[in-house]
C-alpha cells in the first residue's frame, strides 16, 4: 500500500538538537575539544552590571567562528545560515525556539563595546594555550611567512596626497604653473601625444575608501591595494602562535618577524631556537632583528650582485680588519672606506691605484684600475646566517616552512581571507586573528584521537575526562601518550 504524506503538519514536535548532530561533525568535535569559558571571562569587564540583558557574548563569538570555519563572509548570510542549520544552532547554544541575533548586532559590538580592546587577540592566545596544554606546540622551531590580503577598495579611489607648503614653496609652485608667456608664439601640433598620467605610489597617493591600505605591485600580477598578514607557525603541528597585519612591504615583513618571536616568548612562554623563512628574511636588517630576538635564522641568502659572478674574487675573499675598519684583499693589500650608503646599509672600500697596478692577482680581482668592495653593516649577522645554512637543521626548517603555505591556501580558499571583509587596519587584524583562531581549532581537533559514538554523545564532560574513560576501557585511540599530553 502506497503511503501518503499528511497534508497537515504536526502542531508539536519533541526534538533534541543534541541527538541530531553526528558524532564526527566538525562543530561537535570542536565543542568537545575546546573550553570556551574564556569568552565570558574576557568579555566580563566590557559589560555593565545594570541595564537590559544583552545578547550573550558566547553566542556572538560562536556565530563568528561558524562563519570563519565554513567560509561565510557575509554577516547577513551568516544569520540566515544559523537560522536554518541545526548544527549551527546547536554550536551557538540556540534552541529551535530562540531567535537568531540580527546582523547589526555584530557591527554595534564591533564599533562600540569591543572597539579599542584586544579582545580577539586575547581569544586567539587562549586557543593557542589550549593547544600548548594538549602538547601540540613545542615552541622550539618556528616558521614565518606573510601573505597579501586584498583590501576592500579600488584603485579608482586613489587620491593625491595634499602636502602643506610654505609661502616660498607656494609662490614657486605658482610660478611653475603659470609661467610668463614667450616672446614669440610657437605653432602647436595636434598630433602630439597626451601627457602621461602620474605614477601611482604610496608616497603620493592614498585611497579615499580605505586610507590605511597600501599599493602593492607584484610580478605577473595587477597593482592592487592590500594588507600583509604575517603569521608565525610552530612546526610541530602547524599551530599558528602569532599574527600581525602590516603594510605589504618586504622590508617591513622581514623585520616584523623578530617582533613576533619576542611576543611569542613574552605572551606564550615559548623558547624558540630556530626560525625558518624565505628570501625575504635573509637580508641584513631582517637577519639582525632575528638574531637580536634570540633565534637562529634559517633563510636563504638574497640574490648576489652581478659583479660577484664574473669570475673575479667575491667579497667573501676579503678579510675585515675591525680595529682599523679596512678590508684586506687576497694579496694582502688594504682597502680603505670611501663612501657609506645609508639606503643599502653598506660601506664602500677602495684600494689604491698603485697597489692594484703591480698586483699579480689583478686579473682575478678586477678589470678596472683599482678594486672596489662593499661590506654590509650587518655582515656579522649575515655570516651567522650563512654558517647556519650548512647545518642539517636548516634543511629541515626549509622543508617545514613550506607547510605554512598550506595554511594560507586554506585561509584563502575556505575561510575568505583572499579579500578583506571590512576596511581599516583594525578590521583586517580582526579578520586575520579569527581566521588563525579557526585554523588552530581545526589543528587541535585533527591532532586529537577520534572519539567512539558512546563518548561523543556525552554532554557536559570535558575532553580530558572522556579520554581517560576511553583509556580505562581499553578502547583504541586512548593511548598513554594521549593522556600525558592532556592538562
Amino acid at each position: 500500500m502506497k503511503g501518503q504524506q499528511p497534508s497537515q503538519g504536526s502542531l508539536f514536535a519533541c526534538v533534541r538538537l543534541e541527538e541530531m548532530i553526528p558524532s564526527d561533525h566538525l562543530l561537535r568535535r570542536i565543542q568537545q575539544a575546546i573550553d570556551f569559558s574564556f569568552i565570558d571571562r574576557l568579555t566580563e569587564p566590557l559589560y555593565s552590571g545594570t541595564g537590559r540583558p544583552s545578547i550573550p557574548p558566547p553566542v556572538l563569538v560562536r556565530m563568528m567562528l561558524v562563519g570563519y570555519l565554513h567560509g561565510i563572509t557575509s554577516e547577513r548570510r551568516l544569520c540566515q545560515e544559523v537560522h536554518l542549520n541545526l548544527a549551527y544552532r546547536w554550536f551557538c547554544g540556540l534552541s529551535l525556539e530562540d531567535k537568531v541575533p540580527d546582523h547589526s548586532s555584530f557591527s554595534k559590538n564591533r564599533h562600540g563595546r569591543f572597539a579599542g580592546t584586544n579582545l580577539f587577540r586575547e581569544m586567539f592566545y587562549e586557543v593557542v594555550r589550549q593547544a600548548q596544554a594538549c602538547g601540540l606546540v613545542s615552541g622550539k622551531h618556528l616558521s614565518v611567512d606573510a601573505t597579501t590580503v586584498q583590501a576592500d577598495a579600488s584603485l579608482n579611489s586613489l587620491e593625491p596626497l595634499v602636502v602643506p607648503l610654505s609661502p616660498q614653496q607656494y609662490v614657486a609652485q605658482l610660478n611653475e604653473q603659470n609661467p610668463a608667456p614667450p616672446a614669440a608664439t610657437t605653432p602647436t601640433h595636434d598630433d602630439e601625444p597626451p601627457p602621461s598620467p602620474p605614477k601611482l605610489s604610496n608616497d603620493t597617493h592614498r585611497s579615499a575608501t580605505d586610507p590605511e591600505a597600501r599599493l602593492l605591485a607584484k610580478r605577473f600580477q595587477k597593482t592592487q591595494l592590500a594588507y600583509s598578514d604575517n603569521v608565525l607557525m610552530d612546526n610541530a603541528h602547524r599551530v599558528i602562535v602569532e599574527v600581525e597585519v602590516t603594510e605589504p612591504n618586504l622590508h617591513t615583513e622581514g623585520q616584523i618577524a623578530g617582533e613576533l618571536v619576542e611576543r611569542s616568548r613574552l605572551r606564550l612562554g615559548l623558547d624558540p631556537q630556530t626560525l625558518g623563512g624565505d628570501k625575504a628574511y635573509g637580508y641584513g636588517a631582517a637577519v639582525r632583528r632575528l638574531c637580536e630576538a634570540g633565534v637562529t635564522p634559517h633563510a636563504p641568502a638574497p640574490t648576489q650582485g652581478q659583479w660577484n659572478v664574473q669570475g673575479i674574487f667575491g667579497k667573501d675573499q676579503f678579510a675585515y680588519d675591525r680595529e682599523h675598519d679596512q678590508l684586506i684583499c687576497p694579496a694582502g693589500k688594504r682597502l680603505r672606506p670611501r663612501t657609506r650608503h645609508a639606503r643599502n646599509r653598506q660601506t664602500e672600500y677602495a684600494a689604491r691605484i698603485t697597489d692594484c697596478r703591480a698586483c699579480p692577482l689583478k686579473v682575478h680581482c678586477t678589470r678596472a684600475r683599482y678594486r672596489v668592495a662593499h661590506r654590509h653593516w650587518d655582515q656579522d649577522y649575515l655570516d651567522r646566517a650563512h654558517r647556519a645554512r650548512a647545518t642539517p637543521g636548516y634543511r629541515w626548517s626549509q622543508r617545514c616552512r613550506k607547510r605554512i603555505e598550506h595554511l594560507f591556501a586554506e585561509a584563502k580558499e575556505q575561510m575568505g581571507l583572499r579579500r578583506a571583509r571590512r576596511r581599516g587596519w583594525t578590521n583586517v587584524t580582526e579578520q586575520c586573528l579569527l581566521t588563525a583562531l579557526a585554523q588552530n581549532l581545526k589543528r587541535i581537533v585533527a591532532a586529537l584521537p577520534p572519539l567512539p559514538p558512546a563518548a561523543a554523545s556525552a554532554v557536559g564532560r570535558p575532553l580530558a575526562q572522556l579520554l581517560r574513560w576511553i583509556h580505562a576501557l581499553g578502547c583504541p585511540g586512548g593511548g598513554a601518550t594521549t593522556i600525558e599530553c592532556l592538562p
